[in-house]
């Protein structure tokens, strides 16, 4: 008797080997391209390998072909979620919910999406609901246990989280949150594998990727200097935050004029500023050059996001281009280079800000940054009463594109009222 296609290629997964797994979906869809569930099911496969583009048309097809399949709803809201399509993913899990409500992916699918919009109370309720049905999930049972902490305390400490991965190893959401708590306590090598695994166990887990990315990228010991600072930082209240930012502005100030009125003290308050201005560059660009430095690498393309990825290459191309036009203005009568180039350095902080955020916020700090960047080029070009101008430009774009950085929110895709 023949096997079920799907039960083999079920099979492969369960033991870890997708690439024979793809192989035997390609062949079922060769021989019967009407298979629904065979789309949804390469769809899943395609998402844990970051394939997403793929992952989306194999989508389309299975939703064409089979609209009413649990399995066909749940794919798609999977999709969408790794997608960061939180909305179009609760909808999914609530229609295969509907068409079988035993099926206890689905509510998790919507738990998880939850989660993720920081509806705890729905993630809770949802989480309950499986273990009523499966008192041993695990993925029910941490969901519950992380809902309830952090809307007790506003967030999981790190014993809990450390409880939750003693109890359940083979949970990849247990094990990624392990390692953020090793991360924020320096441990690197140690978060590094808590990510390894949660990635082994579910390789389409985001935030086991972000943490991995960091991970990565601590092994440079000045980064990981940075990455203790700013995590840090970000536990202290926003009014902490701003006067530390003014403070580290006024400080800076007062050290400068200080240096120039005492030239005795000049020589021990210069490195101060020197080192001062060298943490503001690395705490803008850091992240993006690191990043475009992992991109060398396979694992790191795998790891980084389409944002990431995309932040770091134009972050990278103005670093290039700046050192470019510095040398050409150190080397040819073009003495205009040197000014574009002061321009252009600087518009790399304003593209680093906007790829550290998102949806409406984003495209208004492109807007500054493309516009300081267009400036610092004519800044090269143009007459030399005119260039300073040019260039005074392009610094209160870069200015005000990190000042703003730091303040409103991104433009959410949902709003409460659509997840109720």
């Amino acid at each position: 008797m023949q096997a079920d296609p799907i039960e083999q290629v079920l099979e492969y997964l369960a033991d870890g080997q997708q690439t024979e797994a793809l192989e035997e979906l390609n062949r079922l869809i060769r021989e019967e391209p009407y298979h629904g569930t065979a789309h949804a099911l390469r769809a899943l496969i395609h998402a844990g390998q970051d394939r997403l583009d793929q992952a989306a048309d194999d989508v389309r097809n299975a939703r064409e072909l089979a609209p009413d399949h649990p399995f066909v709803l749940y794919a798609a809201g999977a999709v969408a979620l790794q997608q960061g399509a939180v909305l179009e993913a609760i909808r999914a899990a609530q229609q295969a919910q509907r068409l079988d409500p035993t099926y206890a992916e689905a509510v998790l699918l919507e738990a998880r999406a939850r989660a993720t919009a920081g509806q705890w109370a729905r993630v809770i309720a949802l989480a309950d609901r499986v273990a009523a049905q499966d008192p041993e999930n695990e993925e029910a049972a941490v969901l519950a246990a992380v809902a309830r902490g952090v809307e007790r305390d506003g967030v999981l400490d790190d014993m809990a989280w450390k409880s939750l991965a003693a109890r359940f190893p083979l949970n990849p959401l247990a094990r990624a949150g392990s390692g953020w708590t090793r991360i924020q306590a320096g441990q690197i090598r140690a978060a590094r594998i808590e990510f390894e695994q949660a990635l082994a166990l579910d390789p389409s887990l985001p935030w086991a990727k972000r943490g991995l990315v960091l991970a990565l990228k601590a092994r440079n010991p000045v980064y990981a200097l940075l990455l203790r600072f700013f995590l840090w930082f970000s536990g202290l209240p926003p009014r902490t935050r701003t006067f530390v930012l003014v403070g580290g502005l006024l400080g800076y100030n007062v050290l400068r004029r200080t240096a120039r009125s005492e030239p005795d003290l000049e020589p021990f308050i210069t490195p101060l500023l020197i080192g001062y201005l060298l943490f503001v560059v690395l705490s803008w660009l850091a992240d993006p050059v690191l990043n475009l430095l992992l991109m060398a690498r396979a694992e790191g393309r795998r790891l980084l996001s389409p944002d990431e990825k995309r932040g770091a290459v134009l972050v990278g191309a103005c670093v290039g281009f700046a050192i470019l036009l510095a040398i050409i203005g150190l080397y040819s009568p073009w003495t205009g280079a040197a000014v574009s180039a002061i321009g252009v350095g600087l518009t790399s902080f304003a593209v680093a800000a906007a790829y550290q955020r998102s949806g409406q916020k984003r495209v208004q700090l492109q807007v500054l940054a493309g516009l300081a960047f267009c400036t610092s080029a004519a800044a090269g070009i143009l007459p030399r009463e005119y260039a300073g101008f040019g260039l005074l430009i392009a610094v209160l774009c870069v200015v005000l594109a990190t000042w703003m950085s730091h303040f409103g929110k991104d433009q959410p895709r949902l709003t409460r009222a659509h997840l109720s």
